[in-house]
């Protein structure tokens, strides 16, 4: 469930319109950080929300984060919003302090950099390193930035963690997977919000502009493009509903909801194609231009698209976790969503 009228949610809604109008992602983009808009946030509380009390938060319902997580995204926030979130959850998970200021994340892969959301921007990277089952904190202020080619407005650094003294580090008993589970979570969030505030953006559009005497919503042509994009809005904001459900249902125990997220990052992968190419294409050259609204949200869905995985990596996943489930299970997998109860057969 994403609950957008809870208080968690609607104090996040209240402040993403007053203090990110249209204005601050084109400003941001120009070298602008909305500073007001990122103090407003950590002062109202909202970047601890997913952090217990016992280490400063208020441990917020997961669906009014959710919610809040939605507001950001269809405001086209260019803030660590999420990613904050995100690393606190991390290290409150492993009984860590939450980051002091911005911070983004990463999952340790074969090479000792990775590539960081926000990595301009961020006071600090959390680290989940599965090797030795550890979660550490660095300080990002300290390391050398670099900007990476990166096709979200968000931006994406390499930090390197070899040469680093962690700030804090501790063992969790978090795998991988349940790290994912909350993260592909999150970014089917994110995608869903921004499909509709780009769907909403279009709708307006071809209802005002006009051709040949008439507005471009009179055109069916028009009409099937939108029709198409609205069913795979649509289908993405189920996926992402799913999956957090799931993860809501899941929480003290997130690896049993990393299917669900999976699925919805599938889902919402092949949507994205489906839905931008339409937004693009009624708006004509306007949709392609950087004064206009509408890349704000394209842009950064193609790049969550290919965050940790586009479509095609996840599909492989999940078929070969179904190829590896017993055959007297699968179905229960299928309809159910649980697959915990089946034996594997040898991979």
């Amino acid at each position: 469930m994403i609950n957008t009228e809870g208080m968690v949610a609607e104090t996040a809604t209240k402040i993403f319109t007053d203090l990110c109008p249209r204005e601050v992602p084109h400003a941001a983009e120009a070298g602008e950080y909305p500073l007001a808009l990122w103090d407003a946030l950590q002062e109202n509380g909202l970047t601890l929300a997913w952090t217990s009390e016992d280490t400063g938060g208020f441990g917020a319902e997961y669906d009014e984060v959710f919610g809040a997580i939605w507001a950001s995204a269809q405001a086209a926030s260019p803030i660590p919003f999420a990613e904050t979130l995100i690393a606190n959850w991390m290290l409150d998970q492993a009984g860590l302090a939450p980051a002091d200021g911005s911070a983004s994340f990463a999952l340790s892969g074969h090479t000792p950099s990775a590539d960081i959301p926000f990595g301009m921007h961020a006071d600090k990277i959390v680290l989940f390193d599965e090797a030795h089952q550890e979660i550490s904190l660095f300080d990002n202020r300290e390391a050398v930035r670099s900007p990476e080619e990166a096709l979200s407005p968000d931006g994406m650094t390499q930090f390197i963690f070899s040469g680093h003294v962690a700030e804090q580090t501790a063992k969790t008993n978090l795998s991988r997977r349940a790290i994912e589970a909350l993260v592909l979570t999150v970014r089917a969030v994110q995608m869903a919000a921004s499909m509709e505030a780009a769907l909403d953006l279009s709708i307006g559009y071809v209802s005002e502009r006009e051709q040949f005497g008439r507005p471009l919503s009179k055109f069916q042509a028009i009409q099937h493009q939108l029709s198409v994009a609205a069913s795979e809005t649509a289908a993405a904001t189920m996926a992402a509903t799913q999956a957090a459900s799931a993860l809501i249902k899941h929480k003290d125990d997130p690896e049993k909801a990393w299917h669900e997220a999976a699925i919805a990052k599938v889902q919402i992968g092949h949507s994205v194609e489906a839905v931008t190419v339409p937004f693009h294409q009624v708006h004509g050259a306007m949709g392609y231009t950087q004064e206009y609204d509408l890349h704000h949200y394209t842009r950064r869905l193609w790049a969550w698209r290919d965050a940790l995985g586009n479509e095609h990596h996840w599909s492989k996943l999940l078929g070969e976790e179904l190829a590896a489930t017993a055959p007297d299970q699968i179905w229960k997998g299928v309809t159910t969503g649980d697959w915990t109860g089946g034996e594997r057969t040898a991979s």
